[in-house]
């Protein structure tokens, strides 16, 4: 574990941020060592701190010192940050007020996104999904600054009640709402399928690795990675994944389209490396490609190149 804190902090130092937000929120998910808990959320709370996020890095603090009270840091930083809020008590009333308003509309821009999908509105959905992942640059994030969120009865509208039918907001304490991991799942999922509708392969990308994050034993978000790594051309990759992956594509998955970047992936590396292996994993995909679609011809022309081809150490 002292390796997963490490390169924490590696990623710290180096000011990748929302990277190491994302590794200290895994120390948590993975280990019940006290300490160990207690210096991932002091220094979740100390990034928090530094981004002005002082209600967000306020619960981290607490949740440190509670379990290592004797540590001096992390009192030193929980009464600093009490001293803060007791000499400006009328602007700290004021910034979580606008704080919460805040996070109110990135939950109802995320239902209203999602329920324009349902109504077959993609090109309305697009932009209000997008525009969350400018400001939460990751899922660890997303679920950290959507968490203890007061809504009234007055603000239950039908967008929050959109999530809370589904499982994707829970309800934490009196008028406290917490977006869910399922609900972040599906964020990230549907605005994936939008991003690839857009050839925006890398945005793609980035959003499955997310919904992966939150929920590793998922499989179509794997064989979705493999295409998009094949569409920006980003072959060894594709193949990294595609090498782990049962031929049987799940639902919800283009067959034809992974199958195609399985074959384009295996190709390109072939042509570095004339592994026999390799060559046989393309025409393998090739083959899965023309059962399901017999005019594929890019496909039917690639197969045509390998049918014949001798390995390089018999020619």
């Amino acid at each position: 574990m002292s390796n997963l804190i490490t390169e924490a902090r590696a990623l710290e130092s180096e000011g990748r941020l929302a990277e190491a937000i994302q590794a200290y929120d895994d120390i948590l998910n993975t280990t019940d060592e006290p300490l160990t808990h207690a210096l991932a959320n002091f220094r979740l709370g100390t990034i928090y701190h530094g981004w002005r996020e002082l209600f967000t890095a306020q619960r981290f603090f607490a949740q440190a010192h509670q379990l290592d009270p004797s540590n001096t840091d992390i009192r030193d930083a929980v009464a600093e940050l009490n001293l803060h809020f007791s000499e400006n008590r009328e602007s700290v009333a004021d910034e979580m007020s606008r704080k919460n308003s805040d996070q109110i509309v990135s939950l109802f821009r995320i239902a209203t996104g999602i329920k324009l999908l349902t109504m077959d509105k993609p090109v309305e959905a697009y932009p209000l999904l997008q525009s969350r992942t400018k400001i939460f640059l990751n899922a660890a994030m997303a679920k950290h600054l959507l968490t203890d969120i007061q809504i009234t009865e007055d603000e239950r509208n039908s967008a929050i009640n959109f999530l809370l039918e589904r499982d994707w907001l829970a309800n934490t304490g009196a008028l406290l709402y917490t977006i869910t991991e399922k609900g972040l799942y599906n964020f990230y999922i549907e605005l994936a399928q939008l991003h690839i509708a857009n050839a925006a392969w890398t945005e793609a990308v980035m959003c499955y690795e997310q919904a992966l994050w939150l929920y590793p034993e998922q499989k179509a978000p794997r064989y979705w990675l493999v295409i998009c790594h094949a569409e920006v051309e980003v072959w060894d990759k594709a193949v990294e994944i595609a090498a782990d992956l049962p031929a049987e594509v799940p639902e919800g998955v283009d067959a034809v389209a992974y199958h195609t970047a399985v074959a384009q992936s295996y190709h390109h590396v072939y042509q570095v490396t004339e592994d026999e292996e390799t060559k046989q994993k393309v025409v393998e995909a090739c083959e899965s490609v023309l059962r399901l679609d017999k005019k594929a011809k890019v496909i039917s022309r690639l197969l045509a190149s390998y049918q014949g081809k001798k390995a390089w150490w018999r020619r």
